[in-house]
């Protein structure tokens, strides 16, 4: 890494953001601030007065100051995780030219996946059927981890624009002066813009957040996707063929994940189907703006029978707007076809505007997006026989490839909701007709054999007018919302439907039954989402009986023999740890695979995984690397999640790197006979080890009273619920316990407070328990750690959370809590803590948490300085919240504590 350039930027940055400061604020406020980072580096340097002088100043701090304090450190980061990540683009490139000149692929390319191929043995033939294999959906949702605002993002945006031309080579210097003026502009606009939000976004508000990374980056980056995949497989099988239709797609869940979100009603999952739909067709008209020049191909050039024929029908459709542009663009066949493509997408978006349930047909606008597609293939083929091969390839193929992939619903639109509201509304129907006393008490038996009965039926069950309480309207009419999407949009906009906390088949049989009724169900996959450990240890046996019932057994049939299954990282993790999830999820995938192979069923497993380790989080590539690869097989759907979508997809650079790593890792499962991640050994020894540590785990998170205490005293749990990241709850019901606390703010708040607890807690106790002083073990425990991908995944996982975390900082969140709750939980965190370490460093070899990363190391010790104030203030303000009541000092100290939180989660680069 060029820490040169990287420091001048930080540099730059660093003085920008001083200036802004003194400007604004005052050079007294500056003064300040650099009062406390010098305090805090020269404590962190071992000056043993500088730590308790930082701590009387942060304590002493008026509310006013303090906000200053908190929001020059948290800009400061802002600004510094934008200059790692141009380091990292510029890396990026110094190896891709490297690599280029080496003649060798740069590593973790879809170039090297395909050489990795051709070295294993393949055949152009087998390569071909492993890529034809591959089908990649990311799916991006609206999970609260994000504490940025848009407004924040997009400014963010264009400071990093700035420093990439900052990188130019060379760079005039009143260039540079200019950009410096930019950049000083944008940060002090940055400065001046509040830092959290006034209120919860709206969903809408949501799904335009989530689709303006599909806008800004992914629309574009998927043909060099493509393009990418198409000349690897050349350049290792010369002259030969191979499909990539279909090996990646995009997926949301904003506006359709309902589970514990009263705000996602049927009216808002239409609405943001609207929005796919409209912002699909602009980004098209978007791309056919940018080819308005490209296509001026003289008609003697000629033109094929089939253009000419369709240019007369679209003439007849359109015929003032073909006037028009026949006068634009004389004896220049092509541009005019498309200039009328052009005028066909504005009729179907101006169609598209009007409400859904009054169908409407235009003849001018196209029916669906495969009536483009077949305009464009046949621009193509025209262009082609005019001897414009080349452009017939180049932007106009790149704009076929985004109306294949995105169609006119932009992205598949996943829906979910909770077991308990589908037995609550078909307990409602039943009850209506009689069909069965008291549904929601009957056994699964009797459950299962009413279901399938009802399958099996040809009548109608609920009424054409929904008349039920409003809960039960609720959930049945989402079914015709989803029919309605399919009509309008094609299956791809609405392909499955996922099903929170499925624990056995008659909570499978319940959403196909409200599927058929509403007549979607063939376009439908009825999706089970085992979120505990004991749920995924139920799992197989409960495909295994859904794939013996015959109702759902003719209903894959209809899909292709293809059942997708979702498995929880965070629920799992919070039931039982990191250890134990980790490894209970890698043994039912397994399972699960075996079960649906015997069945002659294709498996996908979609993994809902968050940003942090303690979710699922971690590096992409490793991660699939580490599954099974006989539950992948080329298939992998994910969530993406809060602020790991800004992280990966806010640069493109970033973006494709990301894609093209996941995808490198896809491909290898996809290839025949590809190894096991463990052998019979280490799957005995883990069994052991996730035992320990879920036991280890459990007796802390489940069995102290005092933990959930402890959380609320001495973490910002409860301020974490003020930072209006998202529509959703925090809590899935009312209630204080931690069975009630969504995944997120509980990782959050362990975040805050420098423990990390759900990505390590257990897993100290449970090696030390396995080894004991036994050298043998040891020794045979980093040998086991050396062959299994598995288990390589784990640590160094574990060793990032670890090296984040601080237990100095943690004591200070600790003294927020009453004796008796501290001195219950507190002294077991530290120890714990300290075996994890010691197991960890002793299994790796290291002399230091993550020694084998000189440059991640170099980082975070240059942070700790930095965040050092954000938590001292923090921590002194929530000391001064127990006390006050005044209400306008109430709302400052929030104020203080919220901006902290912000800058605490941009400091580690986490939330939750």
């Amino acid at each position: 890494m060029d820490r040169e350039a990287t420091s001048a930027q930080v540099r730059l940055l660093g003085d920008l953001l001083g200036r802004t400061i003194a400007t604004i604020e005052g050079d007294d406020r500056l003064d300040l601030v650099e009062q406390v980072r010098a305090l805090s580096i020269a404590g962190r340097r071992g000056d043993a007065d500088a730590g308790p002088e930082l701590t009387r100043l942060l304590t002493d701090i008026s509310v006013e100051d303090a906000i200053v304090v908190v929001s020059a450190f948290a800009a400061w980061f802002r600004l510094i995780n934008l200059t790692e990540d141009q380091a990292m683009v510029r890396q990026l490139t110094v190896d891709r030219v490297a690599a280029g000149k080496a003649g060798t692929p740069h590593s973790e390319t879809l170039l090297a996946a395909v050489r990795t191929l051709a070295d294993w043995g393949l055949t152009a033939e087998q390569a071909a059927a492993a890529v034809a294999e591959v089908h990649v959906r990311p799916v991006l949702t609206a999970h609260p981890t994000e504490s940025k605002r848009r407004t924040t993002l997009t400014k963010l945006g264009r400071i990093a624009g700035g420093l990439r031309e900052l990188d130019a080579d060379p760079l005039p210097p009143e260039r540079h002066a200019h950009l410096e003026r930019y950049l000083a502009e944008e940060i002090a606009s940055l400065w001046l813009t509040d830092e959290t939000r006034v209120r919860p976004p709206s969903v809408i508000e949501e799904v335009r957040n989530g689709l303006y990374w599909t806008e800004s980056v992914l629309f574009d980056l998927v043909p060099r996707l493509h393009r990418d995949l198409r000349d690897a497989f050349d350049a290792v099988y010369p002259g030969h063929e191979v499909s990539v239709d279909g090996f990646f797609r995009l997926g949301s869940w904003i506006g359709g994940d309902r589970d514990g979100n009263p705000n996602v009603t049927p009216d808002v999952t239409e609405q943001t189907l609207r929005e796919h739909q409209l912002l699909s067709l602009k980004l098209l008209r978007r791309s056919i703006d940018r080819l308005h020049a490209h296509l001026s191909v003289s008609e003697r050039r000629g033109a094929s029978a089939a253009l000419d024929q369709r240019l007369r029908e679209l003439r007849e459709l359109l015929p003032d707007e073909a006037a028009d542009i026949e006068r634009k663009y004389p004896s220049q066949p092509h541009r005019q076809f498309l200039a009328l493509v052009y005028q066909v997408l504005l009729v179907t978006e101006q169609l598209a505007r009007r409400p859904w349930r009054h169908r409407e047909v235009d003849p001018r606008a196209y029916a669906d997006a495969a009536e483009l597609v077949a305009d464009l293939e046949l621009l193509r083929d025209s262009l082609r026989s005019a001897g414009a091969g080349v452009i017939a390839d180049g932007r106009l193929r790149s704009l076929q490839i985004q109306a294949e992939v995105f169609g006119f619903h932009l992205v598949t639109l996943d829906i979910r909701q909770h077991t308990r509201r589908h037995v609550a509304a078909l307990a409602a129907v039943f009850g209506r007709y009689d069909e069965a006393d008291a549904y929601g008490t009957l056994d699964e038996a009797d459950r299962v054999a009413l279901l399938t009965r009802e399958l099996q039926a040809e009548r109608p069950l609920a009424p054409a007018v929904l008349d039920f309480d409003e809960e039960t309207n609720e959930t049945l009419e989402v079914f015709r919302v989803i029919r309605r999407a399919h009509q309008r949009l094609g299956r791809e906009a609405i392909d499955t439907y996922i099903i929170s906390m499925t624990e056995q088949v008659s909570d499978v049989l319940a959403v196909l039954v409200m599927a058929r009724d509403a007549r979607c169900d063939g376009g439908l996959d009825v999706v089970p989402l085992f979120e505990t450990v004991d749920d995924l240890v139920r799992a197989p046996q409960v495909l295994e009986e859904l794939l013996t019932c015959p109702p759902y057994r003719e209903h894959l049939r209809d899909r292709g023999d293809h059942q997708q299954i979702m498995i929880g990282y965070s629920d799992s993790n919070k039931d039982a740890g990191y250890l134990a999830a980790t490894w209970q999820l890698h043994r039912a995938q397994r399972d699960l695979v075996r079960v649906a192979d015997a069945h002659g069923v294709k498996l996908t497993v979609f993994h809902g995984r968050g940003g942090s380790i303690g979710r699922g989080g971690g590096p992409a590539n490793a991660a699939i690397r580490a599954q099974p690869p006989e539950a992948v097989r080329g298939r992998l759907k994910l969530t993406e999640q809060g602020e790991v979508i800004a992280a990966r997809y806010r640069d493109p650079v970033l973006a494709h790197r990301h894609l093209e790593q996941v995808l490198h890792a896809v491909l290898f499962t996809a290839a025949p006979d590809r190894p096991p991640t463990t052998d019979e050994h280490t799957d005995a020894v883990l069994d052991e080890l996730a035992a320990l540590a879920r036991a280890a785990y459990r007796e802390l998170v489940h069995d102290t009273p005092e933990l959930v205490d402890y959380l609320h005293e001495a973490t910002p749990l409860d301020a974490i619920g003020e930072l209006n990241i998202a529509s959703r709850p925090a809590r899935r019901q009312a209630g204080r316990g931690i069975e009630d606390l969504r995944a997120i703010p509980w990782v959050f708040a362990w975040t805050q407070c420098r423990v990390h607890l759900p990505a390590w807690y257990g897993l100290g106790s449970a090696i030390h328990s396995w080894a004991a002083d036994d050298d043998g073990r040891w020794q045979e425990l980093q040998a086991l750690v050396a062959g299994s991908p598995l288990l390589q995944a784990i640590l160094d996982n574990v060793e990032m959370a670890l090296a984040k975390a601080d237990f100095r900082i943690a004591a200070a969140y600790a003294s927020l809590a009453s004796e008796p709750v501290r001195d219950a939980v507190f002294p077991r965190l530290q120890a714990e803590y300290d075996r994890t370490v010691s197991a960890l460093l002793r299994v790796r070899g290291h002399d230091r948490l993550v020694g084998h990363d000189d440059d991640l190391a170099e980082v975070l010790r240059l942070r700790d300085p930095y965040l050092d104030p954000l938590h001292g203030v923090q921590v002194a303000l929530l000391h001064r919240l127990r006390d006050e009541h005044d209400e306008a000092t109430v709302r400052a100290l929030r104020e203080a504590v919220l901006v902290a939180t912000n800058g605490i989660a941009a400091g580690q680069r986490n939330t939750g």
